[in-house]
């Protein structure tokens, strides 16, 4: 192996990735995560691809042409040697755009087939209910009746047009903050000068160049509804354009080159046009009935964004809402699922899905191969949260779940079981052996084993966690001593099922009862790294479970605050926390710590920064700081942090 250590370290590639399993060798797409790797083996003649798994083409039916090319390329692609690792990972990088295009395919599929069943109703990411698209047609009329500026009456005319916005509610939750500045406007000539040039716009071009200071989302998402029936262009803001840019970049190896291309042939000069532009033509929707074709380009863009922040499972919990009824009690074949499972795995393809995020289906695979897991990680980071949500989402029965703390009290007899009280008797305290919370949990769980490992035989894994798997929740683990907690258990949790029995320190009360965990029976913890008294955590105990680390996620703080500088925020966050890691990076600050921030008329300034600093983060960050540094540096490091954590001016950015 370290010859093949050599060669691949020798790949000056940014997008070139490796890891070793065993003896086992696998490379991968940085873009993508290793859940896309691929696994490889070095011969005499070079190197050979040994597993591929990157594309779910079983739902194919009408583009037999990709499908037919897809298997040849595999066929090829195995079958080669290749005598530079260089040559391999440029193959790859084929292969997984092919993968991309054919999950494209599933995913227009079930698109289409969607549109035959709802056209006309709303579901949980996609609204095509009449009333919907009636309501945003009279927009242009309401809005026409308040467009005409009286100068004589002009708090009036405002008043009229804030009605309109309001009972209209043509801005969605995430346009929000950006319309209150349309709202907000104090000169009501300067907001109808705005408004005039807002109904102008006829076209893409004029919308993308649209000159309106502060509240640029809102004056596109007018402008959008006030064409809507002329079908002019699509909703343009953030997440849509971010959403086109994403499949643009997903199907195109080299999208740097494609983009220019695409400009070079064409009147098109911005990018948001070009993205937009492809997605229209990819998507090449047939079935468009009464439906403006870019108003069904919104909701596949918007479907697409949604459900990288939704959970599969959850969603398709929900009754299926008229025309596809047949299929409530088998859900999974009918159009709905199949759409939002096609759209999931579409966007999921750079590995947002992988075993280190909080979505269910990441969960499930991480059990599938693990039954002992610690989350760790800076404080903040929703580590329990996260557990018991994705939990429940799995159980059918409360019962399948209990959730306790640890502290340093806690003991074996509290755990597994010991000698306690059970009340005075005969003026006597009467002691009984008694059982601790695991081993009741266990006892409760080996009522479902049987059950657990029949479905598991039958390929059910789903369903035997759902119906029959126990999850024991240790929040906080270490804080007890655990040697002592966990006594003989360590054998008992390392293997499952009667193979894993063990005799107790008090078997002997028992008549030498053996005792196990059962194969149903899931113990996950949780702790924070910072804590001092991570260091019980021994040896013995740490080969016992695997580690998966929880970091701050800024997507949270973006999509949890309303605030029309909501971006600058979230850097403003990271660039924060950047610069504690330089002085510890176990001192990082988790993102529920961020999303304390109190802020008026939805802007955030320096100032509700500087509060929240002061009142939040500098207690907690000088306690961290104390055992390293005296008391004149700790106090250095503060100020220069709070310094640090404001909005960034465009100015600073140019410089």
């Amino acid at each position: 192996m370290s010859d093949l250590k050599t060669s691949l370290n020798a790949i000056k590639d940014k997008n070139f990735g490796y890891f070793f399993d065993k003896d086992k060798c696998y490379i991968y797409h940085t873009k993508f995560g290793k859940e896309r790797g691929i696994e490889i083996e070095e011969n005499n003649e070079g190197f050979k691809f040994v597993n591929l798994n990157n594309a779910n083409y079983e739902n194919i039916q009408e583009d037999l042409k990709i499908l037919e090319n897809y298997k040849k390329f595999i066929k090829d692609f195995k079958d080669k040697n290749f005598k530079f690792l260089k040559d391999i990972f440029d193959e790859y990088k084929n292969f997984i755009y092919i993968c991309n295009n054919i999950n494209f395919v599933i995913l227009k599929g079930a698109f289409e087939e969607y549109l035959r069943y709802y056209r006309d109703k709303d579901t949980i990411h996609i609204k095509f209910d009449k009333n919907t698209i009636d309501s945003k047609i009279g927009i242009k009329d309401k809005f026409n009746e308040i467009k005409e500026f009286d100068e004589n009456n002009s708090q009036e005319w405002v008043k009229n047009f804030k009605k309109f916005w309001k009972k209209e509610n043509i801005h969605s939750a995430q346009q929000r903050a950006n319309a209150s500045n349309l709202l907000n406007k104090k000169n009501p000539k300067e907001l109808h000068a705005d408004l005039v040039k807002i109904s102008k716009v006829n076209s893409l071009k004029d919308l993308l160049n649209l000159d309106i200071t502060g509240m640029k989302a809102s004056a596109r998402e007018l402008a959008y509804l006030l064409n809507f029936e002329n079908n002019n262009f699509p909703l343009v803001n953030d997440a849509m354009a971010k959403t086109a840019e994403y499949i643009f970049e997903m199907l195109n190896k080299n999208s740097n080159n494609k983009l220019k291309s695409i400009k070079e042939n064409s009147n098109i000069q911005n990018n948001e046009q070009a993205y937009f532009d492809f997605v229209l033509k990819e998507l090449d929707v047939k079935r468009t009935d009464n439906l403006p074709k870019y108003y069904i380009l919104d909701q596949f863009l918007n479907l697409i964004d949604k459900i990288k922040k939704s959970d599969l499972a959850l969603i398709t919990k929900d009754k299926l809402q008229g025309g596809d009824e047949k299929y409530i009690n088998n859900i999974t074949e009918s159009v709905y699922y199949k759409l939002y499972k096609a759209a999931y795995d579409f966007a999921n393809l750079c590995g947002k899905a992988d075993i280190k995020s909080n979505d269910l289906e990441g969960f499930k695979k991480l059990l599938k191969t693990h039954k002992n897991i610690i989350f760790h990680g800076i404080p903040g980071t929703g580590k329990t949260y996260t557990i018991v949500n994705n939990v429940k989402n799995i159980i059918k029965n409360e019962n399948q779940m209990l959730i306790t703390q640890f502290h340093p009290s806690f003991s074996y007899e509290d755990f597994i079981e010991g000698i306690k009280p059970a009340g005075i008797e005969n003026g006597q305290l009467k002691l009984e052996l008694k059982n601790g919370i695991f081993r009741e949990f266990c006892d409760k769980a080996k009522e479902e084993e049987k059950g657990f490992l029949e479905k598991l035989e039958k390929g059910n894994f789903n369903e035997a966690l759902s119906d029959h798997g126990y999850f024991f929740i240790a929040d906080e683990i270490n804080r007890a001593e655990l040697s002592r907690v966990f006594g003989e258990l360590l054998y008992a949790l390392e293997y499952r099922g009667e193979k894993g029995k063990i005799k107790t320190q008090y078997a002997s009360m028992r008549n030498d009862e053996d005792f196990y965990v059962p194969e149903n029976v899931f113990f996950l913890g949780t702790m924070n790294d910072l804590d001092k008294s991570i260091d019980s955590f021994d040896l013995a105990l740490r080969r016992r479970f695997i580690w998966q680390e929880m970091e701050c996620d800024y997507d949270v703080i973006r999509d949890e605050i309303y605030a029309n500088n909501i971006e600058e925020y979230a850097q403003a966050c990271q660039k924060l926390n950047d610069k504690i890691k330089d002085i510890g990076e176990k001192y990082q600050l988790g993102h529920s710590y961020f999303l304390k921030i109190e802020f008026k008329n939805d802007k955030i300034k320096d100032s509700d920064m500087k509060k929240l600093f002061s009142n939040r983060f500098e207690a907690l960050l000088k306690e961290y700081l104390r055992s390293e540094y005296n008391e004149k540096e700790i106090q250095t490091h503060l100020d220069n942090l709070k310094k640090l954590f404001v909005i960034e001016k465009n100015d600073d950015k140019n410089k």
